[in-house]
């Protein structure tokens, strides 16, 4: 009996290369799989902001603060996530995303539980819970940088700007959104757990916290992994199949890296895979360069660094005086100290700005639009926002507009796009390995900024609709931003400017002059 060799050759090559699209396919559903993670770890980060919003008043009250003691609460939390963004950012490159998020997600928990006895004494003891609370869930939501350094570490630069879009996104809902949340529950009825701990209007939100945080916990210990350097980035796998070829196309850092796996030569032989092996060896070690050196050898690098620190720092003190004063104003304008509805009042607005959000990643993908118009249309649109809201008697017309200018527009705008040309400016100098450390260096400016921008306003605030000197305020750091965002236009932008200005100019002479002429005739 004659056995043919040649089609049992071809069947085992055919079961390879099905073998390894397989295993391709798999890495891929894993990689898609932690992004979902790591988007949740940053939803629940900011949520720890987000839900407490509406009952933040009544609880500074319930342990006997004023408005000075409620911008100290809201510091609190930006307070600790100052001193955590960029000790995570540097651990995320040191021990990885997987302990950092672990920890991080740790302490969220402890915050949360503290948060959830505060209410217990309403002299000094609980106001010092209060803080500490706030100060340890602003700790553990320091992974702002780690996420963004994953996102940096998974993605290539023309995808940066849709990835950190859809992060801003998971950000901004977790802030945003879920004052909803936190509203929805001071209508559960207080019951106690174990007496004199109750789950009531006040705590309701430290026990949201508490639960899906535990829920987190346990999924990042058993399902999430760190990425594998040899696979990254992967922005984009085909796999196309014919009875000649299987072809897997990996791009990356919009180069293609084409294998073909045919059937006279099915496997790549091992001399090539030691040669990429070496060439991405080679490549981490350029990245990990000493970020110091780097920056002081490249000043444009260091030039703009110092300009989106300043950039990031503005615009999250803005927002931290809104989400400081949203409530109180909110309040006083209903005139109705007990009422808890102003999380459906902000959550509107911020159901506005996932949608700007969604469209930026829509125009970026498809590079409609340069980022940097899209950045200063963002820094116009606050100035508006808050000069509308300087007044000695503000209304519902004027307060409405202004916060939905500043926190559904301009400020998703503006964020997002901070953020991806920073990391898009940077990662090109100092390479990935250094993504973690500098994302935690900008993310520091805003924890700085949502600190200074709460207690100066909280500070000015007299507790009464006159908020002329607030938002003059907020006004003049806005104007500043527009300033700054301005000075990041290439100068050829300023040429054709002054070309096309001087031929219109040129252009109405002629006009007027012809016109005389008629007149004259």
């Amino acid at each position: 009996m004659k056995i043919d060799n040649n089609k049992n050759v071809d069947e085992d090559s055919l079961d390879e290369n099905n073998y390894s699209i397989a295993k391709e396919s798999e890495k891929y559903s894993k990689y898609f799989y932690n992004i979902c993670i790591v988007f949740l770890v940053l939803f629940l980060s900011e949520s720890a902001r987000g839900v407490v919003l509406p009952s933040t008043p009544f609880y500074v009250n319930n342990v006997g603060g004023g408005p000075i003691f409620l911008g100290i609460v809201v510091s609190s939390f930006s307070v600790g996530r100052f001193i955590s963004t960029i000790l995570l950012g540097y651990l995320s490159s040191k021990l990885k995303y997987r302990k950092v998020f672990i920890g991080s997600v740790a302490i969220c928990i402890v915050g949360s539980i503290l948060y959830c006895f505060a209410y217990l004494d309403n002299g000094v003891t609980g106001r010092v819970v209060l803080v500490i609370s706030r100060f340890l869930l602003g700790f553990g939501a320091g992974t702002l940088s780690a996420v963004r350094a994953y996102i940096a570490e998974i993605s290539t630069p023309k995808e940066r700007t849709t990835y950190i879009a859809r992060a801003s996104a998971v950000q901004f809902f977790g802030f945003a959104i879920t004052p909803i949340i936190g509203s929805t529950l001071q209508f559960l009825p207080p019951f106690f757990i174990i007496p004199p701990v109750s789950v009531n209007t006040l705590t309701s939100p430290g026990w949201f916290l508490t639960i899906f945080n535990s829920v987190l916990l346990l999924i990042l210990i058993f399902k999430f992994s760190n990425p594998i350097k040899s696979n990254l980035p992967i922005s984009e796998i085909q796999i196309e199949k014919s009875s000649s070829d299987i072809k897997l196309i990996i791009e990356k850092d919009k180069n293609e890296t084409t294998i073909d796996c045919s059937s006279s030569d099915s496997s790549i032989s091992s001399s090539d895979t030691s040669n990429l092996i070496k060439t991405r060896k080679t490549s981490i070690g350029n990245d990990q360069k000493s970020l110091i050196k780097i920056l002081i050898e490249d000043r444009n690098t260091l030039k703009n660094l110092i300009v989106f620190i300043i950039l990031n720092f503005l615009v999250r003190g803005i927002l931290g005086i809104f989400e400081t004063l949203g409530t109180p104003i909110y309040l006083l304008l209903l005139n109705d100290y007990d009422d808890g509805s102003a999380g459906y009042y902000f959550g509107g607005m911020g159901i506005v700005g996932i949608l700007i959000l969604l469209g930026i990643s829509y125009i970026s993908k498809r590079e409609l639009i340069n980022e940097l118009w899209i950045l200063i249309t963002g820094c116009i649109i606050i100035v508006i926002g808050c000069a509308i809201c300087i007044t000695s008697d503000l209304g519902w017309a004027k307060f409405t507009i202004g916060s939905l200018l500043i926190w559904g527009f301009g400020y998703p705008l503006a964020q997002t796009i901070i953020v991806s040309m920073f990391s898009k400016t940077l990662s090109s100098s100092v390479g990935k390995a250094s993504q973690g450390t500098l994302m935690g260096v900008i993310g520091m400016a805003g924890s700085l900024g949502r600190i200074v921008g709460p207690l100066i306003s909280g500070m000015m605030f007299t507790d009464t609709l006159n908020c002329y000197n607030v938002f003059l305020f907020s006004t003049c750091l806005a104007l500043i931003v527009l300033l700054i965002s301005m000075l990041l236009i290439p100068k050829k932008y300023y040429y054709d400017i002054k070309y096309y200005y001087e031929i219109y100019i040129r252009k109405s002479s002629i006009e007027l002059i012809n016109l005389s002429e008629e007149e004259l005739i």
